[in-house]
């Protein structure tokens, strides 16, 4: 029967933990609950002195020590939730310094976007170092300090500490930032499998960790995201599609969701394929055993269906493809508005049909290619088990 403990330096915790983000849902056997709300406000608390409340510290490690008694359950999973930039705090991450968790939790608040995830690298752990496999992080900002002018950028800063190095499984959920949240952990990522960015700058913040860990291009097996691209992204875009064509070794698993930018305007020629996210088809690697694609009924779209529809057709193309999740759907404004023009229901019908033409070609082939609804931007962040 999996465990649940749950510690919070106030009064009883005022809510559940709720379905951590382990790959493929993963129940962990023990699971630590460390709730660091104030309970006034939803805020993160302001922890007291230690030696003015040294209780809630000394119950962490108490906790910790039974777990790993004889009988007991050792914490396979932690989960932190209010944290802020300032905590969880040394005397937290001091006091968790015996666990050796395999999936670590990670969120925040709306009011504040940062949370000192960092703070696991200024310990001394006596096991050496945590043996972390999934990792999920709910914030905007971090402690990476992206430099523009950076010829190299693998001499960028380390944006997380060196116990990081070897996790598997990432999630950066709710709108990172670029800039200070690329994953590029000190001496960089050794063994990443699994990638999901949601939202936020996601893929400037892919570019950026695929060009700060080239040894991502042996490991990745599974890249979840979920963005709007804008038109100061479009290198970011052509990044992420060489490493698509070109580099990508492994990759048995994408999850795409793109949204389309309501307020874009004139696009320079030479951007409009990588704008709106145009020519997938063509650069898709071999490997892949399962796609996902949602993206917006867009002119630009309804247009490179036909890509899709030609590629689908060959024999040759994803030859290991078993699963196709592809969705095309009208942003929440144009919903809203008033009834459809004549020219516009007749895009939005093309568009249907041709979606379907491409979806029963891979129904078609020898074994069938299963046909699946495509995730949510919410259910990305619930990664799939490798």
């Amino acid at each position: 029967m999996p465990l649940r403990t749950t510690l919070c330096p106030t009064a009883a915790p005022s809510r559940c933990s709720f379905k951590l983000h382990t790959p493929g849902g993963a129940v962990p056997n023990h699971e630590l609950f460390i709730d660091l709300e104030e309970h006034v406000g939803r805020r993160p608390m302001v922890l007291p002195a230690l030696p003015e409340y040294p209780e809630f510290f000394l119950s962490i490690r108490d906790v910790i020590v039974k777990s790993k008694r004889p009988g007991g359950t050792p914490i396979d999973a932690i989960h932190i939730a209010f944290c802020s930039g300032e905590l969880p705090d040394y005397r937290i991450w001091e006091a968790l310094e015996e666990a050796e968790p395999f999936h670590l939790e990670l969120s925040t608040t709306d009011m504040y976007r940062r949370c000192n995830y960092g703070g696991l690298g200024k310990i001394k752990l006596k096991s050496g170092a945590w043996p972390l496999k999934s990792v999920y992080l709910d914030g905007c900002f971090g402690d990476g300090d992206w430099l523009e002018d950076g010829e190299d950028p693998m001499e960028q800063p380390p944006s997380f500490p060196a116990c990081y190095a070897g996790v598997e499984t990432l999630i950066l959920d709710c709108g990172p930032s670029c800039d200070s949240l690329y994953f590029y952990p000190q001496g960089g990522a050794t063994d990443l499998k699994s990638l999901t960015i949601i939202d936020g700058e996601s893929v400037a913040i892919f570019a950026r960790t695929v060009d700060c860990n080239p040894k991502i291009a042996e490991t990745l097996e599974s890249l979840a995201v979920s963005c709007t691209i804008l038109e100061s992204e479009v290198e970011s875009v052509r990044r992420m599609k060489r490493f698509l064509k070109e580099e990508a070794q492994a990759l048995e698993m994408i999850e795409l969701i793109v949204e389309e930018d309501r307020f874009l305007g004139s696009v320079r020629e030479e951007d409009y394929e990588d704008v709106h996210m145009l020519g997938l088809a063509k650069i898709l690697p071999n490997t892949l055993t399962a796609l996902s694609f949602s993206g917006p009924t867009s002119g630009p779209i309804l247009k490179d269906m036909d890509d899709w529809i030609q590629s689908a057709s060959s024999p040759s193309w994803l030859v290991n493809l078993k699963t196709i999740g592809f969705k095309l759907t009208q942003p929440y404004w144009e919903t809203q508005n008033k009834p459809h023009t004549k020219e516009r229901a007749a895009e939005l019908e093309l568009m249907e049909r041709k979606v379907e033409r491409f979806l029963n070609s891979l129904r078609q082939r020898q074994p069938p290619v299963e046909v699946i609804q495509p995730k949510k931007p919410f259910q990305l962040a619930y990664p799939l088990a490798l």
